[in-house]
């Protein structure tokens, strides 16, 4: 899962944000900060907060919801995690997760990784958002699998490192 550089690179975002929430102590709006799990032997981190996505694909749509927006510091881009994201774990060890990487125009935003309990619904898409706002938005698939989907972070989005 993580072979891919762009997921290696999404993953250092995740647990570069994650070691700065820890280290300052820091939390969501609504006070939960992601936290270092295990699922079937793999690290993971299980995301909290008001954050919630949706995908439709192949005529059904998914619901996406326990989610963080972090605005990242080193980027201008606002990652949104949902869900669990299990390292190195096929099918993402069971759990749900959606990764989005949304990029202030003309950087490209992308569909990083997308599975509901243990099925794969994306993988890296590249994909184009309707929206000049980074807390909410809608967005389509451009390359990779044909999808849709919106995003809406539900409050303040926390400042990565």
């Amino acid at each position: 899962m993580l072979g891919h550089p762009r997921l290696a690179c999404f993953a250092l975002i995740c647990a570069a944000a994650l070691g700065a929430a820890a280290t300052a102590g820091a939390t969501t709006a609504h006070g939960c900060p992601p936290r270092h799990v295990t699922v079937a032997g793999h690290a993971a981190i299980a995301y909290c907060g008001p954050a919630t996505a949706t995908i439709t694909t192949g005529g059904r749509t998914y619901h996406f919801r326990h989610g963080t927006c972090t605005q990242s510091a080193t980027v201008d881009a606002l990652q949104i995690s949902l869900g669990t994201l299990v390292r190195g774990a096929s099918r993402n060890g069971g759990r749900s997760f959606l990764g989005l990487l949304i990029a202030q125009s003309p950087s490209e935003s992308e569909a990083l990784e997308g599975d509901l309990s243990g099925h794969q619904l994306l993988g890296d898409s590249v994909i184009a958002q309707n929206s000049s706002l980074l807390s909410h938005g809608t967005f389509v698939s451009v390359l990779g699998s044909s999808f849709s989907g919106s995003w809406n972070c539900h409050g303040p989005v926390v400042s990565g490192r």
